[in-house]
């Protein structure tokens, strides 16, 4: 917390620092103007009243530091420049000025508006240029009209550098940003992982010892009614006791040590009629197109854990009666396994939140289950891909690289 807030004050300071210094530069430009406000009142006036903008937006950017105020900084120092370079025709260096308009945005850091003022300076420069070339303006920007083909070619090199410099800059923008996500998950999975080291013993052993008197009593024949009632609900809330500390569990110890070639259709199988009765129940079937015989490498125990969860999570979005379609494929060097519901379905904010602990959409989910099936196949070299429409299902897609005899 510290060190993001000295980050944070010191872009304050460097921001603070840069507009006393444009506003100072610019101050400097009016007074040192071979322009004078009798000789030329309307540029002067446009001049001043363009700076005035232009100062107000770079305050009103620091102080907000939205999409809204970054535009409008952009808007109004393009058209400064723009303004200033019609009103200086002998300054070459003001047409310099014009390529680098898209530097402003790069300062700013925002994709809109980054794209919005390149593309209109490629269109605008090139059209400067042939518009003084063709006209009587060639006489006054004489520097221009000399070599109008080399002018444009110089320009449009300019703004791919400035697009170069921009896509770097964002990539290792979103790589750090990335990087410091990941980060933050494994400490949080780490503090699970140690929390739950601690606790699973101690809490598995009593529980076992009274789920087995309440499994006794079950057996029972003299229990009334209400009292066969109430050992069902304790048995069922052990197991789901039981299901949160397994969660738990995955986390604490991952299963790496046992990897084995593993024939992915015949997994798929395995699992659907495992959890065949528990869809029969429900009035949901599976719908299997799994004809492609693909191997990966992984370990089974971990892999049935993703398919089991998945399937379960179709399974339980489903509230009526419908088909869960499962198709596995080769996609390029990946086995890719499908898994589509007609469920309840998702919005694009809740995909981006799947897979972080502690985050459920069900009532008593731990929010361990995704977490753990999306470390999984990562640790594999696999990806899961999410793609959801509310109340018309969801589609969850594993990838895993493809294991073939030659990759030994």
């Amino acid at each position: 917390m510290k060190n993001t807030e000295y980050y944070n004050n010191r872009s304050h300071r460097i921001y603070i620092f840069f507009m006393a210094s444009l506003t100072s530069l610019l101050l400097i430009g009016i007074i040192v103007s071979p322009l004078t406000f009798k000789d030329h009142p309307i540029e002067m006036i446009i001049q001043v009243i363009l700076m005035f903008l232009l100062i107000f937006a770079l305050f009103y950017f620091v102080k907000r530091d939205n999409t809204f105020s970054k535009l409008l900084f952009t808007t109004i120092s393009s058209l400064y420049v723009y303004i200033k370079f019609w009103t200086y025709p002998e300054t070459s260096t003001m047409y310099s000025f014009v390529a680098i308009i898209p530097i402003f945005t790069i300062f700013l850091y925002n994709r809109k508006a980054f794209y919005i003022g390149w593309v209109l300076n490629i269109l605008i420069g090139p059209t400067f240029v042939l518009l003084i070339t063709f006209s009587d303006l060639k006489e006054k920007y004489s520097y221009i009209a000399l070599d109008p083909v080399g002018n444009i070619l110089e320009f449009l090199a300019i703004q791919l550098i400035l697009l170069f410099v921009f896509l770097q800059t964002e990539t290792r923008v979103i790589a750090l940003e990335t990087n410091h996500k990941e980060i933050q998950q494994a400490k949080q999975l780490n503090s699970i992982g140690q929390l739950a080291a601690t606790i699973a013993h101690e809490i598995r052993n009593p529980i076992t010892v009274v789920k087995g008197f309440a499994q006794l009593f079950q057996e029972t024949k003299t229990m009334t009614h209400d009292e066969k009632y109430y050992v069902d609900a304790m048995l069922k809330e052990l197991e789901y006791a039981q299901i949160i500390i397994n969660d738990y569990l995955s986390l604490a110890k991952p299963q790496t040590e046992t990897i084995q070639i593993v024939e992915v259709n015949k997994e798929i199988l395995n699992v659907t009629d495992l959890l065949a009765s528990m869809a029969n129940s429900q009035s949901i079937g599976f719908q299997l197109n799994c004809n492609e015989i693909l191997y990966t490498k992984i370990n089974p125990i971990e892999f049935k854990q993703v398919l089991v969860n998945l399937m379960k999570n179709a399974i339980e979005s489903m509230h009526c009666a419908g088909f869960i379609t499962i198709n596995l494929l080769q996609e390029n060097e990946f086995a890719l396994i499908e898994i589509i519901d007609t469920g309840i379905g998702m919005s694009q904010e809740t995909i981006e939140k799947l897979g972080t602990p502690f985050y459920s959409l069900k009532e008593r989910g731990t929010g361990i289950g995704l977490t753990v099936c999306f470390n999984i196949i990562e640790k594999f070299k696999g990806q899961i891909k999410v793609s959801s429409k509310e109340k018309e299902g969801s589609a969850f897609r594993i990838y895993l690289p493809i294991w073939k005899k030659e990759n030994e």
